[in-house]
């Protein structure tokens, strides 16, 4: 089918999408009102990059109705959330912290990192954590990797460690861009104290801050210093902001990718 996706994508004139970062090999699985399913051949923007051309996405879908019939996709292994998430996955460091498990991929990754010596997953339903397990995400890793994993059923609005924390990476959202997202990540880092934080849609939440705080910047070093600013002082939060790139620049161009997106969203 690969061949057939590689074709289809071609005349399309759309790369068939691929990531460096780990992608387990799941399993289809159910349990009550969350499934693990694939897509077949569809397209996705990424987060920071173009379009894309996707075969097989795993994807987490939950019974919003409870009846069975009303599927809807919690989240997916497309462009879009991988590189979404990505920046957590080559970031994190020491103790790391991940606050919500949906399909695994991200404390996966984080395991896999060498500069991360152990990964504390937080998830309140039970359903999700016996769903991870039945995937078989985890097989083919090497015990040493697997050994750094602990998933713990807790809710991460709540949770407090029982060790330092390194580094913190939030996801618990159901969409990008909700209107609490930031007050639950100041209410998830006054448990947790982590040294360094990302959250899922960081980018998208520090332009926001960032266009209320100036109309336009035609200079890009000015627009650095404005999320600087942002980070922080709006937010005063210890996010991570990345220093071997242009961090601000990529906010910027999560932004335009964000509005060029004219396709269903699949988050």
């Amino acid at each position: 089918m690969s061949g057939e996706a590689e074709q289809l994508a071609a005349a399309l004139g759309v790369p068939l999408f691929a990531t460096s970062l780990h992608m387990p090999r799941y399993q289809e699985a159910s349990i009550g009102r969350w499934k693990l399913t694939r897509s077949g051949f569809c397209l996705d923007r990424g987060y920071y990059s173009g379009l894309w051309a996707v075969q097989g996405m795993p994807v987490l879908m939950r019974d919003s109705g409870g009846n069975g019939e009303s599927w809807e996709t919690w989240m997916s292994l497309s462009p879009h959330e991988i590189e979404s998430q990505e920046l957590g996955c080559r970031y994190a460091r020491g103790h790391t912290v991940v606050l919500g498990l949906g399909m695994g991929w991200v404390a996966v990754n984080m395991a896999l990192n060498p500069e991360v010596r152990q990964v504390t997953v937080i998830e309140r339903d039970p359903e999700v954590i016996e769903l991870f397990r039945q995937s078989q995400a985890l097989d083919g890793l090497p015990a040493g990797i697997t050994d750094k994993l602990r998933i713990i059923e807790a809710d991460a609005l709540e949770w407090m460690p029982d060790d330092d924390v390194d580094f913190l990476y939030a996801d618990i959202w159901r969409c990008l861009e909700e209107p609490q997202t930031l007050d639950d990540v100041r209410r998830m880092q006054a448990n947790v104290r982590a040294v360094v934080i990302y959250f899922w849609g960081q980018e998208l939440a520090i332009n926001a801050l960032a266009e209320k705080t100036t109309d336009e910047c035609h200079d890009d070093g000015e627009w650095v210093e404005v999320v600087d600013h942002v980070i922080a002082n709006r937010i005063a939060l210890p996010l991570l902001f990345p220093k071997d790139f242009s961090y601000a620049g990529m906010v910027a161009t999560v932004v335009r990718q964000r509005r060029a997106r004219s396709i269903p969203s699949l988050e």
